[in-house]
């Protein structure tokens, strides 16, 4: 019964992304995930690797991930343990847009399956995110990540508690 109510509260909270997206949104979250999965040079700085993504987030968000990945356990007492675009801590091999939600205003919902897994091998079971961008100066722009598989939550909110805690 409870896994029942659940199940129908993640129903409700998330909008039906069942139609096609634009062009500008797949290319953004593509962009993105090319970016991501591509190996990187052991004498590549990550945050200046990361700055290279500036373009794709809004100026909020990304100044959120900037603040959160240069959080230590040593010196913050806290830090950004997982992979924001997968919502784990393994490899991610890639994503595919699954579809949108209608547009709201300038905003837009889009599914994505995340294909992760361990020792060059996809686990077969992608991660479900639903990114919501935001149509600013007539591009698309990442403005929040929900995780939808396990404990849904926003990433937005979550860096906000971890970049600025309340005592």
């Amino acid at each position: 019964m409870l896994s029942l109510l659940a199940t129908s509260l993640i129903a409700v909270a998330v909008p039906a992304v069942d139609r096609p997206c634009p062009q500008g949104v797949i290319d953004q979250i593509d962009g993105l995930y090319q970016w991501h999965v591509k190996p990187f040079d052991d004498n590549e700085d990550p945050d200046k690797a990361f700055s290279s993504q500036r373009q794709r987030f809004t100026p909020s968000l990304f100044k959120l991930l900037l603040e959160a990945r240069q959080l230590t356990p040593a010196r913050d007492g806290r830090f950004l343990d997982f992979d924001v675009f997968s919502n784990t801590q393994v490899a991610t091999y890639g994503a595919k847009v699954k579809g949108c939600s209608a547009a709201k205003g300038n905003s837009i919902q889009a599914e994505v399956a995340v294909d992760v897994g361990l020792r060059g091998q996809s686990s077969g079971t992608p991660r479900r995110l639903l990114y919501e961008l935001n149509n600013s100066k007539g591009g698309w722009l990442i403005n929040d990540i929900t995780y939808l598989d396990a404990k849904v939550f926003e990433l937005r909110s979550f860096l906000q508690k971890l970049v600025h805690p309340t005592p």
